[in-house]
């Protein structure tokens, strides 16, 4: 029975009584039924003030948690998971062999950590400014206290959220944002995220913002996914350039001429809220990847770059709510070679004799074993992810072989090496795209006889 001072008295009340009338009264007083009201009052009579006392009051609660508990938690995750948030400290903490901890939950985990002044990384800036005041008023003297007004705290900008398109592969958000790996290295992780479904698709370390680091976090997204059809991004030279607004055919951009040769149309602005899913993203990330490093003994960038499919896969299965209410999937199967797509493209005059000169070394572009004879003109050299040379002229591909220059000046030695066979030589790319049958020389410059002779 649930008592307060004031029923306790009307019941003491009603057992000295002996006018009927006045029992009315106090029972309309208690506000509990006929029943319960004399059955109190007859119990009262017979055990006294333990009536009012709850059974139990002197039990302990079988699933209790110890103070030594909550001191040993908060203890772990200080020394071990202090860069961890709270929710993946309850998942290593339930998985963490060494402790007998899997009957935590999170409102066990947050209360004892916020008990103890710990911050999570995914902690809202409201929350992080009113700690640190109340830090503050803690350390400040008793005479200088002045109590704060609510509108003093912390106030977030509120802007309309965006919402998402209904349709998974249309639209791809791209960025790239700073890690801290230890005092000495910082390191840039670029990443690609579908904006209707919420879902990573691929990440990339490199030791600064690259064109090259996007490419590499591309390869995981057209392998795994294929391609899709609108990549947002910020106003970064790797994806936009002033000379795009009027002429698409004048950009000077690699990336560009990937994402023409694939059909993805490139947005860029300036405003984070442009793409606000991949913002958000980072700081999901820096809220978890540190431990998630830590975890898999990492030492150098290049063991990280092969723990982030791993990475990618614990976050889309466990930390990024992912949504399932898109309508359909726009993701279109990607067949090409990502080894020549996605390599280095540079323009190179032949010279005459037949040479081009690429990185401080001479190379003759061959068909097969003989070198083609166009003195005097211009041609695309590609170097692939994986370290090759080709070279490309209009929709063909041909070999590079390289000489020294004693053999070339001094020997006058007839090329004998054996050029690349027809089945080895990488398949021209089929893309619906108009850009897939121009070369870059010619996304790169216009030239006005050839444009004028070519043009779509």
């Amino acid at each position: 029975m649930k008592t307060n001072k004031h029923i306790q008295d009307i019941i003491r009340e009603a057992a000295l009584s002996r006018d009927k009338a006045a029992k009315r009264e106090l029972l309309i007083k208690s506000g509990g039924s006929r029943s319960w009201f004399y059955d109190a009052i007859k119990k009262y009579k017979e055990i006294g003030e333990a009536f009012f006392i709850h059974k139990n009051k002197n039990n302990k609660h079988a699933q209790k948690r110890t103070h030594m508990q909550a001191l040993e938690i908060s203890r772990i995750f200080r020394d071990e998971y202090l860069n961890c948030n709270f929710r993946d400290f309850m998942r290593y903490l339930k998985a963490d062999k060494r402790y007998d901890y899997q009957w935590v939950g999170y409102s066990y985990i947050y209360n004892i950590l916020r008990s103890k002044n710990h911050c999570s990384k995914l902690a809202h800036k409201k929350t992080i400014k009113l700690l640190a005041k109340e830090e503050e008023l803690k350390n400040r003297p008793q005479s200088l206290l002045v109590p704060s007004s609510a509108t003093e705290r912390a106030k977030e900008n509120i802007h309309i959220a965006r919402p998402r398109t209904q349709r998974r592969g249309h639209v791809v958000e791209a960025d790239a944002t700073f890690w801290r790996f230890s005092d000495e290295e910082i390191w840039a992780l670029h990443g690609y995220i579908d904006e209707a479904s919420g879902e990573v698709l691929g990440l990339y370390f490199d030791h600064q913002e690259t064109t090259e680091g996007y490419f590499n976090a591309l390869k995981p997204v057209l392998k795994n996914y294929g391609t899709f059809e609108v990549l947002r991004t910020d106003k970064r030279r790797t994806f936009w350039s002033e000379k795009k607004e009027s002429s698409p055919e004048d950009s000077r951009i690699q990336f560009a001429f990937v994402a023409k040769n694939l059909g993805i149309d490139i947005q860029s602005s300036i405003s984070p809220q442009f793409k606000p899913r991949i913002e958000r993203l980072w700081k999901t990330i820096k809220g978890t990847i540190t431990t998630f490093m830590e975890q898999n003994k990492v030492t150098n960038i290049n063991e990280a770059n092969l723990v982030l499919p791993k990475f990618v896969e614990y976050l889309n299965n466990h930390v990024v709510t992912l949504q399932k209410d898109f309508t359909t999937n726009s993701f279109k199967k990607f067949e090409g070679d990502l080894n020549i797509i996605l390599g280095h493209k540079s323009i190179r005059v032949v010279a005459r004799d037949l040479t081009v000169t690429y990185e401080k070394k001479k190379y003759f572009i061959c068909n097969f074993t003989t070198p083609l004879n166009i003195p005097r003109r211009e041609i695309m050299i590609i170097q692939c992810c994986d370290g090759n040379l080709i070279a490309s002229l209009g929709d063909n591909y041909y070999s590079m072989i390289e000489f020294d220059n004693e053999m070339l000046y001094k020997s006058k030695v007839v090329l004998e090496n054996e050029g690349v066979k027809p089945e080895d030589m990488p398949q021209k790319i089929k893309n619906n795209s108009v850009w897939a049958q121009s070369n870059f020389i010619f996304f790169k410059k216009k030239y006005s006889s050839w444009y004028k002779k070519h043009s779509y």
